[in-house]
């Protein structure tokens, strides 16, 4: 995986698929691969609705200006979903949706921000993500951060799936877990347990002594947290648990 390609410049054909011309720093170069995939980002689909004559605006692309409340720049319209251009995924949207409504009938009390958010996305493998990255996280905390690969997890090797991963984020100081990154089988469907854990404000101590079920592709989770647990409480004694077998590979 690269980043911070710099400037592109050009595709081009090649025999083998494409290639990427791109320059950064002063310096030029070129990347290949089999297929190009440019993403620009998205439009909202408003122009036909006339929002301008009940005074609602509209950003340069075309989405919804809405308040904290979902509430439009005409105060008797409200806006939830992908035209508002926020959090343009189904979960986040029924929410809005409901502070939309509820706010629209009952006047402005409800919002539908959340301080968690769990994205991902069904490729092959999955991958999934709640909360901080490890980047974002020592910018603001001193953090333990465990990462436990699939191959140790017994559903994926039973499944013969052990491509993947769990990281977990941890602030040292209160053991509240800050973030929390998968890839692999069901890694959309695991990140709900940390993201679960996250709002309820569970410590990782909390999560570790968590039974979950056995065999479950979860058990990559439950190892994480464990880990963690035990790298933040060594200095302290042995920790009051030793829940390491339920997820022993």
């Amino acid at each position: 995986m690269h980043e911070g390609f710099g400037a592109i410049e050009s595709f081009e054909r090649t025999a083998d698929g494409i290639r990427m011309s791109y320059g950064r720093d002063g310096a030029r170069s070129h990347a290949d691969a089999a297929l190009a995939v440019v993403a620009v980002g998205w439009t909202a689909d408003t122009a036909k609705l006339n929002l301008a004559g009940v005074g609602v605006e509209t950003d340069q692309r075309g989405f919804i200006r809405v308040d904290r409340y979902q509430q439009t720049t005409a105060g008797h319209v409200f806006a939830a979903g992908d035209v508002t251009g926020q959090r343009m995924l189904a979960p986040q949207a029924l929410n809005a949706g409901y502070a939309a409504a509820t706010n629209a009938l009952l006047g402005p009390s409800v919002t539908a921000a959340h301080d968690v958010n769990p994205i991902g996305s069904f490729t092959d493998p999955e991958y999934a993500q709640v909360g901080l990255s490890e980047a974002k996280a020592r910018e603001g905390h001193a953090v333990e951060v465990v990462t436990i690969g699939f191959d140790e997890t017994t559903r994926a090797i039973i499944d013969g799936r052990t491509t993947g991963f769990c990281k977990l984020i941890v602030d040292r100081a209160n053991h509240a877990i800050l973030g929390c990154h998968i890839v692999g089988d069901r890694a959309v469907d695991v990140a709900q347990i940390a993201a679960v854990a996250m709002a309820g404000g569970m410590k990782v101590e909390d999560l570790a002594r968590l039974p979950l079920s056995f065999p479950t592709y979860a058990g990559a989770l439950g190892r994480a947290a464990v880990a963690a647990a035990h790298k933040l409480n060594r200095g302290e004694g042995a920790l009051p648990f030793d829940a390491a077998h339920i997820y022993d590979a």
